[in-house]
């Protein structure tokens, strides 16, 4: 399946092949350990610890034998705040990222001990909170958006889509800078000192798509769109007439829902589009140009 495509600058060399990077940690291989950070500085107590879980009621990982688990044997300690880092490589060779962060977890806390993810673009000098700024940068919950506090029945799936990131699009005003982006950890509990085993995580999945360089020249002022928002049509204005145009339309997962070799014609009728946000690439011979726009029925 394709992935998504957005606008960098103008006159940028451009990517028009796509590429995938999917990889996930069960804890149960080597393939973790350089993936995975304690943070022993800021606690040389910490209390997240891979292996068998063998406690009240963290009794089994996801996928067995080993999960990350704030302490495999023993209850969470009171006034504790723990933390590990998960590291991602990202491609070098491109130019746009998409990335899909998902996996499995467990929690057994009162109403005040909790956890929180977050998430740097440039090796932890900025830091955003994927749960509290979710609608600065415009994340995208795929089964529900959790709390991380208390307590949870049984395991929980946790995915979200990061589909700004890089992008310089919408209201994302960080660009990424770092090799390496790095997610961020946390679980604090309060003075309350009745027994609890914490956050337990297993399976993580991250699903990068990339953007792949090849020569083609972008140029945003070949055409402009109208209206945007759009309820039944978007109007196609060309600054040049070219006998070798193509117009795609791809929805936020990459996925081609229009194509039209040698385009000539000015409008496109979108009353089969869901409402939301969506991506119109036309590009000839040479050049490309890409807008954004949104449909509100």
């Amino acid at each position: 399946m394709k992935k998504i495509l957005l606008s960098i600058s103008l006159t940028v060399i451009a990517a028009t092949s796509f590429g995938q990077i999917l990889w996930g940690i069960d804890f149960d291989t080597p393939f973790y350990l350089d993936r995975i950070d304690r943070d022993t500085i800021s606690n040389p107590n910490c209390t997240w610890q891979v292996g068998h879980p063998n406690k009240t009621v963290f009794t089994s990982a996801y996928s067995v034998p080993n999960a990350i688990v704030t302490d495999t044997l023993n209850p969470v300690p009171a006034n504790d705040t723990s933390i590990f880092y998960l590291k991602h490589v990202r491609n070098q060779n491109s130019i746009f990222h998409y990335f899909r962060l998902g996996f499995w977890f467990q929690m057994d806390g009162d109403s005040t001990d909790f956890g929180t993810i977050e998430i740097s673009p440039d090796t932890g000098n900025t830091w955003i909170n994927l749960l509290t700024q979710d609608t600065t940068y415009l994340i995208t919950w795929h089964s529900f958006k959790p709390t991380l506090t208390g307590s949870t029945s049984g395991w929980q799936w946790f995915e979200l889509d990061m589909l700004q990131w890089a992008s310089g699009w919408g209201n994302f005003p960080i660009a990424m800078t770092a090799d390496t982006i790095l997610f961020r950890f946390t679980y604090i509990t309060d003075s309350n000192s009745t027994p609890h085993d914490g956050w337990m995580i297993d399976d993580f999945v991250l699903e990068d798509w990339f953007e792949s360089v090849i020569e083609e020249i972008q140029n945003d002022n070949l055409i402009s769109i109208s209206p945007n928002p759009t309820t039944d049509e978007l109007i196609i204005h060309r600054k040049k007439i070219s006998d070798h145009s193509k117009i795609q339309i791809l929805n936020f997962t990459g996925q081609v829902l229009y194509e039209k070799t040698n385009f000539n014609g000015e409008t496109i009728d979108t009353r089969q589009l869901s409402n939301g946000i969506y991506l119109l690439k036309y590009s000839d011979t040479k050049n490309f140009s890409i807008k954004s726009f949104v449909v509100q029925h």
